[in-house]
């Protein structure tokens, strides 16, 4: 690691594991100066195929406010539950290795966790992607005319 205040080679001096990171206490070799970094884990490299057929990559963070939204309200979900969910979740396709996933694969595992914690958060999910035949509806065509906007969970994601 190259020093910020003069570019020069640095060594670790003391190094802590944090909730999410690893936290590093550095000295340059040059100029004698320290600092800390701190070292994460980059996001896995999965790409999200949507309904429309582009893809984009995974961001747990969609999966954080779509759970935030049908959870809304509901005293036995916290905010520790839904973080929990979506690194499950993340974990899992990573795990797996998976290089592509479709994004109704997504919601029917969201569906199968919301199962077991949640029946109301649940429903507010299934709502929007479960048809009345209970197949996961993902085919935005499926829709009737009078439910357009129900497809629309994760917020600005028309084309998912």
């Amino acid at each position: 690691m190259n020093c910020p205040y003069c570019s020069g080679d640095s060594q670790v001096v003391d190094s802590r594991s944090t909730a999410d990171a690893v936290r590093r206490r550095r000295i340059c070799n040059e100029c004698k100066r320290r600092f800390t970094t701190y070292e994460r884990l980059g996001a896995p490299a999965i790409k999200v195929s949507k309904r429309s057929g582009k893809s984009e990559p995974f961001e747990s963070a969609k999966i954080i406010r779509a759970l935030t939204r049908v959870c809304r309200d509901r005293p036995r979900i916290g905010k520790e539950d839904i973080l929990r969910i979506a690194r499950a979740i993340e974990a899992q396709l990573v795990d797996e290795r998976a290089r592509s996933i479709r994004s109704s694969e997504i919601v029917s595992r969201l569906l199968g966790r919301l199962a077991d914690l949640d029946r109301i958060a649940y429903n507010r999910l299934a709502a929007n992607y479960i048809d009345e035949d209970g197949q996961l509806r993902t085919d935005p065509r499926q829709v009737p005319d009078g439910d357009a906007g129900q497809l629309g969970l994760f917020a600005g994601e028309e084309d998912e």
